[in-house]
């Protein structure tokens, strides 16, 4: 994605060779633009680095904090508004959510933005056509969206119709302003479904992506009806799996022993969900039943896939708003109010104190920690054939970020393992090999795990040490 920035930023390109894609190809089959495009100002300004990839999420998450208290505050009460906002501060999920630049996280914050828009319509209707508009951008943030957009967007507009909250006009504009935001995305989807050419034009492009795409890998999307209750029911039983014990074995999601937000908090979410639905239990209109609308999708949605915490993120606001709901209701009992204090300020101590710590440690081969810096060393050595290792996960895009390379020099000399598949891998571009396996025995220079150096001849190279990565050079 950052890599993907920078080239069109610099380029006009993303590294498939497409102008301005509503979609960029990635490996193949496909990743959502809109974190690109966030990106790109950065990585345009400051250069292609770390720093400036993970600034603009981090910015995000930053700004989510008070977003979500404008959310609970329109929808519960100021008591709820704040204990939420302080427990979004404290959640392990968001502050690791916001210090790493994964694509699909923009998710909660756009769906977040459009129904605080929303809600604000219900007093100025003219904002109803911003917030359907937005909902329509989150579209192109994660393809989860395709399921939660179209489903929140039924739930709330026909309870505001049902409730008289907005005047014909005003639903007539944002439907046909959503459309108009949206239409990209759905000519991605039929391009693809249908097999159709890509689509070039001055401004943008809309790919047809070299693999099959992510949304029909992933999901439940099976015509039999009864596979897929069954497919559903499997995936409704894994996300309770999940929502239980807040983890789902991903380093990068969570910490094993503090999960979403800490050990305890699904009891109090069950509860507040509770007095979520009991709120809304009459034919009164609540503003309060956007927000058990966003849960009810949130729970839709693990229906059609199986989910992990990142595919399951648009849920993540809406489950530490009910823990804050609850939390709200028990604050009047001054006891509970100090036990509940030292529950969440304990364990949010712990947690700093593990993800600061030893975390990076943990973290470090999940994340190929040295590997920029290795391949950096080296590209500095020779001018020659560069032998990299392929014990990483497409170590070819961490020699394009690394670099900063020019996308239209790969284009030219790139050549695939396995072109056309969902994820195709790199054999070579330029003067880079990947695999030891698959180098010139004469290579100069070599990028190898630790363990791949030591099997190595030694006498026959000097070697330099990264932290998880050695540079050989050839005697």
């Amino acid at each position: 994605m950052a890599y993907d920035a920078y080239s069109l930023a610099r380029y006009g390109i993303d590294r498939n060779g497409f102008h301005f894609p509503v979609m960029t190809v990635s490996w193949g089959s496909g990743m959502y633009a809109l974190a690109a495009y966030l990106t790109l100002p950065f990585v345009g300004i400051f250069g292609l680095s770390v720093v400036a990839t993970r600034l603009p999420f981090l910015l995000v998450g930053v700004a989510t904090i008070p977003l979500f208290y404008l959310l609970l505050d329109h929808t519960m009460d100021r008591r709820t508004a704040r204990i939420g906002a302080v427990l979004l501060a404290l959640s392990p999920w968001h502050i690791m959510a916001s210090r790493w630049s994964l694509d699909c996280n923009l998710l909660p914050f756009v769906f977040l933005a459009a129904t605080l828009l929303l809600l604000r319509s219900l007093q100025r209707p003219s904002l109803l056509v911003p917030a359907c508009m937005t909902y329509a951008l989150a579209l192109y943030s994660y393809g989860t969206a395709y399921v939660v957009v179209p489903a929140f967007l039924v739930l709330a507009l026909g309870y505001g119709s049902i409730h008289r909250r907005w005047p014909r006009r005003a639903l007539l504009h944002s439907a046909i302003a959503c459309a108009v935001v949206a239409a990209p995305i759905v000519l991605y989807v039929l391009i693809n479904d249908f097999e159709w050419e890509s689509i070039r034009t001055p401004l943008f492009s809309i790919p047809r992506l070299t693999g099959v795409p992510r949304y029909q890998t992933v999901g439940n999307v099976s015509l039999s009806s009864l596979e897929f209750v069954q497919r559903a029911a499997a995936n409704l039983a894994q996300a309770g799996k999940l929502f239980l014990s807040q983890g789902d074995g991903l380093i990068w999601n969570t910490l094993p022993e503090y999960g979403v937000l800490f050990w305890f908090s699904p009891a109090l979410a069950i509860l507040g969900l509770g007095v979520l639905i009991g709120k809304n239990a009459r034919f009164q209109f609540q503003p309060s039943f956007f927000l058990l609308a966003w849960c009810a999708v949130s729970i839709l949605l693990t229906a059609f896939l199986a989910v992990n915490i990142n595919r399951a993120n648009i849920a993540m606001l809406p489950y530490v708003a009910c823990v804050a709901i609850l939390a709200g209701v028990l604050w009047q009992f001054r006891s509970i109010a100090v036990v509940l204090s030292l529950l969440f300020g304990l364990s949010g101590l712990g947690f700093l104190s593990t993800y600061f710590g030893s975390y990076r440690q943990q973290a470090a081969p999940a994340f190929y920690a040295s590997f920029v810096e290795a391949i950096r060393y080296a590209t500095g050595k020779t001018t020659d054939e560069i032998c990299v290792t392929d014990r990483v996960n497409m170590p070819y895009i961490f020699v394009l970020f690394a670099n900063a390379e020019d996308p239209r020099v790969f284009l030219r000399s790139v050549r695939y393992a396995n072109p056309g598949a969902e994820f195709q891998r790199v054999l070579s571009f330029d003067r880079y090999r990947f695999g030891l396996q698959n180098c010139s025995p004469s290579a100069r220079v070599l990028i190898a795990t630790h363990e791949e150096a030591r099997r190595l001849e030694a006498g026959r190279f000097s070697a330099r040490p990264f932290e998880l990565y050695t540079v050989l050079e050839r005697l």
